[in-house]
């Protein structure tokens, strides 16, 4: 029997790669959006091949009422939701420290506003809910960070989310199948430009083709424990495969430091980023996590995860060659992982 699966935020990367995963299991996938000037729904759906079992719903998921005409109109033309993905979020965490109330409304409050609908309207229905490393604080006194680990928010975005995991351990004591995963950095080609991985990579293909000249960032003084997108979202599903729900870290456990970065993406075209990357003191985060890295343990014990499953290296060519395609006008398709790296 095919699985109805809602996937909230479907122009976030992580959705876009969760329901390709999903739609290739055979799932219907009802995707929120919410409405923006430069939204372009037929995009969204030709980005998945005109897939007939993609479908698209609006979804204000900070507003109580939105999402329960949402739970609504789902049940009554589906009959029934099996899956839930709550992966929709204020994602930037620098951009939290400036908008606060909406960050945890719609980062922690609209986790109860779901659960509290699917109690009343489809309690059998299992949800995922996307949670984050920076939950974790980054002390690298307390490094590696495992499911055990405690809680130490230092922005307003890590706020949210501890708000919305708050919620749904209360909604478990309530008889929902109800989980999250902690999952630490991770991108592919889809990443936004503002993200910093994203903006290294774009920058060294463009300075690779003379369209720009430098690069300017905050601090490199930090370290992070990257994976592929991809692979984290395919763990998001087999975590709603379980009998039980349980919370799982999801991470390389290993870490890179802010230069490591540059030096693979720049070297990817043979160039030296220190003749090209400025400083800028004004893009500091008033309080930044230091350093984070995971230990995946229980998830390569229960859920197959494998962290090694694609290099560091690779990871940056992939993302370098895409932009590199997108920079000089020409097609590029997000490459297939799953196939590339079996």
């Amino acid at each position: 029997m095919t699985k109805i699966a809602l996937v909230t935020g479907i122009t976030g990367m992580d959705s876009e790669s969760l329901t390709e995963i999903l739609l290739s299991k055979g799932h219907t996938v009802i995707g929120t959006y919410r409405k923006t000037a430069a939204l372009n729904l037929d995009s969204i759906l030709l980005s998945h091949g005109n897939n007939p079992r993609l479908h698209l719903e609006h979804c204000d998921i900070a507003d109580s009422q939105s999402v329960r005409t949402l739970l609504l109109n789902v049940l009554e033309s589906f009959g029934r939701l099996d899956e839930l993905y709550l992966l929709a979020a204020q994602s930037h965490v620098g951009l939290s420290f400036t908008t606060e109330e909406t960050t945890v409304a719609t980062n922690g409050t609209s986790v109860l506003h779901f659960l509290k609908g699917l109690k009343e309207l489809s309690p059998a229905t299992r949800t995922y809910f996307a949670a984050t490393s920076e939950l974790l604080g980054g002390d690298p006194a307390a490094a590696p960070f495992d499911e055990s680990s405690s809680y130490v928010c230092r922005s307003p975005y890590s706020i949210g989310k501890e708000q919305g995991t708050r919620w749904v351990h209360f909604y478990q004591q309530m008889g929902l199948f109800a989980t999250y995963g902690i999952l630490f950095n991770h991108s592919n080609t889809s990443r936004n430009l503002s993200f910093y991985i994203r903006r290294v990579t774009n920058s060294a293909a463009r300075i690779a083709l003379g369209k720009q000249s430098e690069l300017t960032l905050g601090s490199l003084s930090f370290y992070r424990d990257e994976h592929w997108s991809d692979f984290g979202c395919e763990m998001m599903w087999k975590m709603l495969q379980l009998d039980a729900p349980e919370i799982f870290v999801i991470c390389r456990g290993e870490c890179f430091h802010g230069e490591q970065f540059l030096d693979e993406a720049f070297g990817h075209f043979n160039l030296n980023w220190r003749q090209y990357v400025k400083l800028d003191p004004s893009r500091l985060r008033p309080n930044e996590v230091v350093k984070l890295v995971g230990n995946s343990a229980k998830a390569k014990e229960k859920l197959g995860w494998r962290p090694d499953r694609m290099g560091f290296k690779d990871h940056i060519a992939l993302m370098c060659d895409h932009d590199y395609r997108l920079e000089k006008g020409e097609p590029s398709k997000r490459p297939n992982v799953f196939e590339l790296f079996p």
